[in-house]
């Protein structure tokens, strides 16, 4: 059973988070959560199952099936016998997607419309978002730099969440060339770390010469998932990176029992890329760096990262799982750690828990299509919500669908 919400002072919509004597206290906005002291203690955590997938296409046209799946095949051998794999190779040749068209919540929304076509009931759920948005929301408490704008609403008593991406344009730090090499030497990992098809499905040539290739941001492979933390459930969408040995068919899995069920989640897994700990300052920031990483793959239900460890000249030097689970462990018990830097999973999904169950409450749902703005400012103490004027950022195949009486 989830706990109770659980502040330092009074409830979110009116306290202020206590401040040591003799400072003064920040006066609240209207309708703010205070990021130090809004926690929902041991919030109940249903487990994610996945129940849709989908792919965009190296034209990003999008797919309702696993196409854009990959599998992951890289061995320690060909890593450590080659002296380190050259992640930077291909670069200019980078097929970057454009990431100033604004997709909305296009992909997620679509891939329900076929799934409640297919089974012919309404997808239910509290929220429906983008992994990405819990994620920030789930790092907030450690993560105060950077500001953020969400565009919230109603609409058939579920509250949809996306990015403001005009507020992300404009607010982010224009990319410098290193920082561009270091973002590809990530895609570059994938690249060199997976393959289309499963591998006794793949020639000898189609293996060895992925490397070759030009390096792809467009396509992608997403898992639509069922999921819920304390009073509030969700489903969320998110990229998945590659699958370790297979994704069982559904067909297998027709009798629901639950003893014989292989849960496609199980199968999953995450690709990031670090630069070699050669110092305990090294040590620190990967692990704070770990805190997302445990944060996208405990969202999606995604069982193993992998983290493929680079020189500071981008040469891919060995790679090494974590297991997500074990991930918070590894962080509290490091000796690397300290209370500047280290993070904790449970404190974390407290607040997440409060701010999920704030946000579904202060949002009128009698005013549907009625776009809220979720703001956060950089290092400030609260998460607020105000009206905005922006229109409905629902697709109209979704709104139509959802508007027919077939389901209501």
């Amino acid at each position: 059973m989830a706990g109770r919400p659980y502040f330092q002072s009074t409830p979110w919509t009116k306290g202020n988070p206590q401040v040591p004597y003799g400072q003064q206290q920040q006066a609240p906005p209207a309708l703010s959560l205070p990021i130090a002291s809004a926690r929902i203690r041991g919030p109940a955590m249903r487990q994610p199952r996945e129940i849709a997938s989908f792919s965009f296409d190296n034209n990003r046209r999008l797919h309702f099936d696993d196409s854009s799946l990959s599998y992951f095949y890289l061995l320690q051998e060909d890593v450590t016998s080659s002296g380190g794999i050259d992640l930077s190779a291909g670069y200019n040749a980078f097929e970057k997607r454009d990431d100033t068209i604004d997709e909305h919540l296009d992909g997620l929304l679509l891939s329900l419309v076929y799934l409640e076509r297919t089974t012919g009931k309404k997808t239910t759920g509290d929220i429906i978002t983008w992994r990405g948005i819990l994620t920030k929301l789930l790092c907030l408490p450690y993560s105060r730099n950077d500001g953020f704008e969400l565009n919230a609403l109603w609409f058939d008593q579920q509250l949809f969440i996306e990015e403001n991406l005009p507020y992300k344009l404009a607010t982010q730090h224009r990319p410098d060339q290193r920082s561009e090499l270091m973002s590809y030497w990530g895609y570059k990992f994938e690249q060199i770390s997976t393959i289309p098809k499963p591998w006794n499905e793949c020639s000898r040539q189609e293996i060895e010469s992925r490397s070759q290739k030009p390096v792809s941001n467009v396509a992608q492979y997403c898992s639509v998932v069922k999921t819920g933390l304390g009073n509030v459930r969700m489903v969320i969408a998110g990229e998945v990176d590659c699958v370790w040995d297979y994704k069982p068919d559904p067909k297998d899995n027709i009798d629901n029992d639950p003893k014989l069920f292989d849960n496609p989640l199980d199968h999953y897994v995450e690709l990031k890329t670090n630069r070699v700990i050669q110092s305990d300052r090294d040590a620190s920031t990967f692990e704070n760096k770990l805190l997302r990483v445990w944060a996208q793959s405990f969202l999606l239900g995604v069982p193993k990262a992998i983290v493929g460890f680079r020189s500071e000249q981008g040469y891919l030097q060995t790679f090494e799982e974590f297991e997500t689970q074990k991930i918070p462990g590894i962080v509290k018990k490091s000796k690397y750690s300290n209370p500047y830097t280290t993070w904790d999973a449970v404190d974390a999904l407290a607040f997440l828990a409060a701010c999920l169950e704030w946000l579904k409450n202060v949002i009128p749902r009698d005013e549907e299509n009625l776009v809220w703005t979720i703001r956060y400012l950089p290092r400030s103490d609260y998460l607020t919500v105000s009206k905005s004027d922006l229109p409905s950022f629902l697709h109209p195949d979704f709104v139509q669908w959802r508007s027919a009486k077939s389901m209501k």
